[in-house]
């Protein structure tokens, strides 16, 4: 454990357009923030902060700071990590249009992109999960991000959330990730795992990638795994519904959503009650080119 008296170190960075500064007088946390990142995040070069955080290290908790105002003590660092980047992208919707942000996961094969819009608990993460086993590369698990002019999706690639210590990745594919397995207090958190890409699982950063498809999924326990084709209006509301900083633009992000829709091949919704059948009707999309 750090004492609280240890000397403060800074850390500049960038996520996505957005120089943020994190101080804090435990290195240690600075070291595994870096390892966690770094897939996301890039050097500030200079860039003056938008946004400076502050994790202290108190005798039995730390202190999440924001621009010098106390947010909460925290007393596990495994959640520390996942609140201080909800943070960082919170503070991302307030400033940047650059980007529009949808609740969204996104992967690629071949060159082509599935974007996959949904509420939280509508199964993005582990369809993600399940879409890399066969063969797709991620760029993101949760935080979709379009850039407003050429209307392609930016790799995001924060550590994947997963709620177990399962084995869900194949043997063959986890050699790209490394994972970080975590202990909670209690039955919620008891179990955690972070999965982080690694080498030729990290794509660059400042590249773009056409959206080919739109699936909607929903996670319909002991259900069919069925996917339907959804109209253009239906579609455009659905992803008008998954933005998180609409407000940043003058018409609340419709341009964008309906030019994600128009260029598509086609947009679908996808019940997913078995995994693999749900990853089974995705490879077919691809394999058709429809």
């Amino acid at each position: 454990m750090a004492n609280p008296a240890t000397k403060l170190s800074s850390l500049s960075v960038k996520i996505l357009s957005l120089p943020i500064e994190i101080t804090t007088n435990d290195k240690s946390f600075l070291r595994e923030f870096c390892n966690l990142t770094s897939a996301l995040v890039s050097p500030a070069n200079g860039e003056t902060p938008a946004v400076r955080f502050g994790v202290i290290q108190k005798r039995k908790y730390k202190h999440l700071e924001k621009d010098g105002r106390k947010l909460c003590p925290i007393y596990k660092d495994y959640l520390l990590y996942r609140i201080l980047l909800e943070q960082i992208i919170m503070s991302y919707y307030g400033q940047m249009s650059d980007n529009l942000i949808l609740h969204a996961a996104a992967v690629v094969k071949d060159g082509r992109t599935i974007l996959l819009p949904g509420r939280a608990n509508s199964g993005k993460t582990t369809l993600t999960l399940g879409l890399i086993n066969y063969g797709y590369r991620h760029l993101t698990d949760d935080v979709g991000v379009i850039h407003h002019k050429s209307i392609e999706a930016v790799p995001y690639q924060r550590p994947i959330f997963a709620w177990t210590w399962s084995h869900l990745l194949r043997k063959e594919v986890s050699k790209a990730f490394r994972i970080y397995r975590f202990r909670g207090d209690d039955i919620v958190w008891s179990k955690w795992q972070y999965i982080v890409p690694q080498d030729g699982a990290v794509m660059p950063r400042d590249s773009r990638w056409k959206v080919d498809w739109i699936i909607f999924p929903r996670y319909v326990h002991k259900g069919k795994t069925v996917l339907k084709p959804v109209g253009t209006a239906q579609a455009i509301v659905s992803l008008m519904q998954r933005c998180w900083n609409y407000q940043l633009f003058p018409d609340g992000g419709l341009r964008i959503c309906a030019e994600l829709v128009r260029r598509a091949r086609k947009c679908y919704t996808l019940e997913t009650g078995d995994l693999d059948r749900a990853c089974e009707l995705i490879e077919d999309l691809q394999g058709q080119g429809c």
